[in-house]
């Protein structure tokens, strides 16, 4: 009878919190919009998937046929060493800047990362101003950091986030908050985020609220097809640019709102300001990673991630009914060399232990999984995962469940 009643009450809930879809009307006066925006959701996922990283694997390949494999040994030594111990320079250098030595993947990382963007920045820069290259060099150079660095750092920046929202400067990724503001105020934007993005916006919001009525990007209650799928991609805008400060300012945190609408003032400054000087320059490195990092990769990660929800018990918020645990690793010979010893977690496909343990980095969440109460555990890949819910194919999804 209690476990009925339950269910009744979940259901309510589900029922309850569902909007009314729009009118006919509404929906044609859309259409142009809606066409507009999965236009650039198509384009960027090509863009990314398919010329990104398969130029970037061209050119990894090459780079380590002629250095005989020494180039992917070096990197995996670099990125994420037997045992999550460096050697040498790195590990005086890691023990220099990090508060805690367990954290060396994410600092490896970020580290990869900002040489790589700053490289990219500079390169683009040279080129154009000298006008070398036309517009194809420039082009391929903006390809290999797509599918190179481009989904590098990204769960990394994240954690930098979670661990700064402590009092306690020693719970910090690094030692020198100078390291730490360089990671949210210049390397996310350079990666396509607004700053600050997962300290204000994630971390203050979706873990606060845990998908709740509250939580901006909760989409515990979202009807899943491509229509509306769309729709949730036209609103990352709003909810990046808007919804975020009007959030805080309803919480009575007006500190952060206003640190919000400051961050990405200049954030858009600086693309605008790129833009008018050299349209290519603009482009290449503000316009297409922050549509691409907006509407292809946040969008389709938030979408996901807390799509299914076990409401039995009668708390569909409750993070071990909407978050998951995946039992297998995403495949990484498909990405460019250099880049596939990436941690066990790179995926974060151990998201109810992300949740149950939010200042708890990469390494280890696999130890810790047995630990967390989690209904949603399926024996497959973040990729597999996310693509048979975004298709919403249920007969996989019930095929990989283990309950």
């Amino acid at each position: 009878k209690k476990d009925t009643e339950a269910s009744t009450a979940a259901a309510a809930s589900l029922h309850s919190a569902r909007p009314r879809g729009p009118s006919k009307m509404l929906k044609m006066a859309w259409m142009p919009i809606w066409s507009v925006v999965a236009s650039l959701y198509i384009f960027g996922s090509l863009w990314f998937g398919i010329v990104g990283m398969t130029w970037a694997s061209v050119v990894c390949y090459i780079v380590d046929s002629a250095s005989g494999g020494r180039y992917e040994k070096m990197m995996t030594e670099f990125l994420n060493p037997k045992g999550g111990e460096p050697k040498g320079l790195m590990k005086s250098l890691s023990e220099a800047v990090l508060n805690k030595k367990e954290n060396y993947i994410h600092f490896a990382s970020l580290l990869y990362s900002a040489i790589g963007d700053f490289g990219y920045w500079a390169l683009i820069f040279y080129l154009r101003s000298n006008d070398i290259g036309g517009l194809m060099l420039p082009l391929m150079v903006h390809s290999f950091w797509m599918g190179h660095f481009f989904i590098m750092g990204v769960n990394d920046l994240h954690y930098v986030a979670h661990t700064q929202i402590s009092n306690n400067q020693k719970n910090h990724m690094f030692k020198y908050e100078i390291l730490n503001n360089i990671c949210m105020y210049i390397i996310e934007p350079m990666h396509g985020f607004l700053p600050l993005f997962w300290l204000d916006h994630h971390v203050k919001i979706h873990h606060k609220e845990s998908n709740g009525p509250d939580d901006i990007q909760g989409v515990t209650f979202f009807e899943r097809n491509f229509y509306n799928y769309i729709c949730f991609v036209a609103d990352i805008p709003l909810q990046w640019y808007v919804r975020g400060p009007l959030h805080h300012i309803r919480n009575g945190d007006k500190a952060t709102a206003f640190h919000m609408v400051i961050a990405w003032c200049a954030s858009l400054s600086v693309g605008i300001s790129l833009t008018m000087w050299d349209v290519t320059t603009g482009v290449l490195l503000f316009w297409i990673p922050h549509l691409t990092r907006s509407l292809v990769f946040n969008s389709s990660n938030e979408y996901v991630q807390h799509a299914l929800v076990d409401g039995r018990d009668g708390r569909p918020h409750d993070p071990a009914n909407n978050s998951f645990l995946l039992l297998k690793a995403v495949p990484r010979f498909n990405y460019p060399r250099g880049i596939r010893s990436l941690p066990d977690n790179f995926e974060e496909r151990w998201h109810a232990v992300h949740h149950a343990f939010p200042h708890k980095g990469m390494v280890g969440q696999a130890e810790l999984a047995p630990k967390v109460k989690c209904n949603l555990v399926f024996d497959t890949d973040y990729i597999s995962f996310k693509q048979a819910v975004m298709l919403r194919d249920t007969k996989k999804l019930a095929q990989w469940w283990c309950p």
